[in-house]
């Protein structure tokens, strides 16, 4: 991954930080329509999951798996690069440096549910959808990245049909960092959000992260409280 640069124009970086933000928190208080109060839902469904090496600090899946952090969902697994077998499962792709929050991981688990196990090639972090847009300038990349996670619109809609026909899908909600956690502060820092992966997220010294937690939080906040700003 090249070093990403701030280029593009303040005011329209911010509207898709903001947007992004806004659209992770649609999905965390995404509630299947026929999920009533009380009704737990069946498992998760397969998924196989790749560890890709990070361009960065060359964390791999030997680093994921050393740090002990599970897999959000128990019928997901870990499948290595040349493994075979798992051709009709879909897939997820992450760096070794970085794992999701379950809730996060909501709407690939309906996505899957609702339109069969191969509605893509595969869905991926947007830390790994940086590292097929090297050299871009980072604005320029997250409004590549906030078109990929497009695929969201659907599963929030309901329907039964019109999953967007594409080889991948971003998945759209921050990661946290791979930490082997052996003080509280390295604890502390893996629990800590990185809107765009491990990496990227400090781009202009963290700033652009810091206003994306915000806005995620006030964005919550407001939809708890009734003053919805997303579907719920």
């Amino acid at each position: 991954m090249t070093t990403l640069t701030t280029t593009t124009e303040e005011p329209a970086l911010g509207t898709v930080v903001d947007r992004m933000a806004r659209r992770e928190v649609a999905a965390h208080f995404l509630i299947p329509a026929d999920q009533p109060p009380g009704v737990i839902r069946p498992p998760a469904p397969p998924m196989a999951v790749r560890i890709r090496t990070c361009p960065v600090c060359r964390a791999d899946s030997g680093t994921f798996r050393a740090s002990g952090i599970p897999l959000p969902f128990a019928e997901w697994r870990i499948v290595d690069a040349d493994e075979t077998g798992a051709g009709d499962l879909p897939t997820m792709t992450l760096l070794g440096c970085e794992w999701f929050a379950p809730r996060a991981l909501l709407p690939v688990a309906l996505a899957i549910e609702r339109f069969g196990p191969v509605v893509a090639s595969g869905f991926r972090s947007r830390a790994v959808a940086l590292t097929e847009l090297p050299g871009w300038p980072f604005g320029a990349a997250l409004a590549e990245i906030d078109q990929q996670e497009d695929w969201l619109d659907v599963v929030l809609a309901g329907t039964a049909d019109g999953f967007p026909a594409r080889t991948a899908c971003t998945v759209p909600a921050a990661s946290r960092p791979v930490s082997p956690a052996v003080t509280w502060g390295a604890y502390r820092d893996s629990l800590t959000a990185r809107f765009a992966g491990p990496h990227a997220s400090d781009t202009d010294d963290g700033r652009w992260n810091a206003r994306y937690l915000e806005i995620r939080r006030t964005t919550a906040a407001q939809t708890l409280r009734g003053y919805a700003t997303c579907p719920a």
